[in-house]
């Protein structure tokens, strides 16, 4: 043997604050060629303790298309300090909704006028993503809340019209169409 030793701190450490330190030691005793021993000596190695990240989880919500989702990420976690706050990494995108995202995880998704396509009981996907920060600014990897928006049933809407005609006349007509964002007139 010639001296040499390697380590590797293992997840045993990941518990330590940043700057803060823990020694781990080891004795060893030299042999000559003669076979005479040294007294045992000791090292000892100062593990120093760095920021580790912040873990976020994913998350998966459901609302309806006209209903309004208040809701709040799962808890992170953080092996060597404290969550300090969470931030919007990527927003739900025009075309689906409105959100606001708060610095404590919690958020309203609006569905809004955008969903009123869907069929009832048809859903889209929305997702958005966030991290996590902790006391000593360690930002965890974005992770994805997708929230899964389900139509329903939209009323028709009729529409308004004005006829006029001369007295003792008949009168003959159709009425103005209506609509329905969801699906198709099935009669008057």
């Amino acid at each position: 043997a010639d001296g040499s030793y390697s380590f590797t701190p293992g997840t045993d450490f990941d518990g330590l604050a940043a700057g803060e330190n823990r020694d781990v030691t080891f004795s060893y005793t030299a042999t000559d060629n003669d076979g005479g021993v040294s007294e045992p000596k000791t090292v000892t190695i100062t593990v120093t303790g760095t920021n580790d990240a912040p873990v976020a989880v994913a998350d998966t919500q459901t609302t309806g298309e006209n209903s309004v989702l208040s809701g709040q990420v799962p808890a992170a976690t953080d092996v060597d300090g404290t969550i300090a706050g969470y931030d919007l990494a990527t927003d739900v995108g025009t075309g689906n909704g409105s959100l606001t995202f708060n610095a404590d995880g919690s958020y309203t998704f609006t569905p809004g006028t955008d969903f009123d396509s869907l069929a009832a009981g048809e859903s889209r996907d929305v997702t958005f993503s966030y991290t996590a920060t902790d006391n000593d600014g360690g930002v965890s990897e974005p992770k994805a809340v997708t929230i899964t928006v389900t139509g329903t049933n939209d009323a028709p809407v009729a529409q308004a019209g004005t006829v006029t005609t001369e007295e003792n006349t008949l009168l003959t007509g159709q009425v103005p169409a209506a609509t329905d964002v969801d699906g198709t007139i099935a009669g008057y």
